[in-house]
């Protein structure tokens, strides 16, 4: 038995991640700055070609700014997977358009995109995706769905900076992406979001939303050659990012790779030691798996969901559940029409156990004797 509590996920902080705070907080200057700029440029490179970013206070933040970026309103229509955070529905109803929800596929558990083409129709604006766990969607059917309907796709990649699909990476595909930096993603700045996309026009049509609707930045008005005035050209919003954060955020994408590759070196050795009655999440050699998470699914007839959990916690292993579809939410589930068969069966056997980049071999193995061990004595 551990004498320390193992968390599903905790973040991989270093001293260099302590001297560039402390540095932006010698410099004086703390809101959005050139530490943002350098982050924004950063993600641009590691992403590829002809990509522009601009960095926000959260994943949230950005799902929101490209809906109304891009045109959604007053009765449009959105195509969200149920399986998702609530983030990703309550953008829409924020723009007072309907969330249409949607069922995922039983092996990526991505959204289904033949489910979602039959819920296409004229009032139809976007979809939004999301590559769950670190997997991405099916890019290719995305691209051919949305294209052939006039439907703009805003990806959700809160799980997949790093993510490649037939290896190209998650936000290169001219969409606009969304990342999330929240405390246990791959990248974290403890709190924060970037959206990137191929057309600087609606990038920096973002960037002017989330400071106000002003036509130019903080930093810009308080340098040695800044001007004083300033112009409202619009309604905008207060959903900037401030060098804080975005200090953890460099330091955190130069080791990203090793980071990403610390996790599927760890999605490994689960794979090939648990008990082998586990359904895995899916993984294929022509994607790249950034595993943010690593959710399992166990036959109720083996053992309970939620007596798999409790029998964890009394190891001190701790695990979560990814996701409580949105349709099963009191708030969602008067708005929802159809069925989710998909989400409904995995609802009630996934659980998510610990992954996360600084786990030792030891700590996973832990782990991987504990689920056996459990599943081995029937619960």
């Amino acid at each position: 038995m551990r004498d320390l509590f193992l968390p599903f996920a905790k973040p991989y902080i270093l001293e260099e991640e302590i001297e560039e705070i402390t540095q932006v907080l010698r410099s004086g200057f703390l809101t959005t700055g050139p530490k943002v700029t350098e982050f924004e440029k950063g993600i641009c490179d590691y992403i590829g070609d002809s990509i522009f970013a601009v960095g926000l206070n959260s994943c949230t933040a950005g799902l929101y700014l490209s809906l109304v970026a891009s045109g959604v309103s007053e009765g449009d229509e959105v195509i969200v997977p149920t399986w998702t955070f609530a983030a990703t529905a309550h953008v829409v109803l924020w723009c007072k358009a309907k969330p249409v929800l949607c069922d995922i596929d039983e092996g990526s558990l991505n959204i289904d995109v033949q489910k979602a083409e039959l819920l296409v129709n004229p009032r139809t604006k976007a979809i939004i995706p999301v590559h769950y766990a670190g997997f991405p969607c099916d890019m290719d059917a995305l691209t051919d769905l949305t294209q052939k309907n006039g439907i703009t796709v805003i990806e959700d990649a809160a799980h997949a900076i790093g993510t490649r699909y037939k290896g190209r990476a998650i936000g290169s595909f001219g969409n606009l992406t969304v990342f999330s930096f929240y405390a246990t993603k791959n990248l974290t700045c403890g709190e924060g979001g970037m959206v990137v996309g191929t057309d600087p026009q609606i990038i920096e049509k973002i960037r002017k939303l989330s400071y106000f609707g002003i036509n130019k930045g903080a930093f810009q008005r308080y340098t040695k050659t800044g001007k004083w005035a300033y112009e409202i050209e619009e309604l905008g919003y207060k959903f900037n990012m401030d060098s804080i954060h975005a200090a953890l955020g460099v330091v955190q994408l130069r080791r990203l790779d090793f980071m990403n590759e610390r996790r599927r070196r760890i999605a490994a050795m689960y794979r090939d030691k648990l008990d082998k009655r586990i359904i895995f999440p899916v993984d294929s050699k022509e994607n790249y798996h950034t595993y943010h998470l690593f959710p399992i699914r166990v036959d109720r007839k083996i053992i309970s969901r939620d007596n798999l959990i409790a029998k964890l916690a009394q190891r001190n292993i701790g695990t979560s559940v990814h996701f409580i579809p949105l349709h099963r939410h009191s708030f969602y589930k008067n708005m929802c029409l159809g069925k989710f068969p998909v989400s409904d069966r995995v609802f009630e056997e996934i659980i998510s156990i610990p992954m996360f980049p600084g786990m030792v071999d030891s700590d996973v193995s832990y782990v991987i004797d504990s689920i056996n061990d459990i599943l081995k004595s029937g619960g």
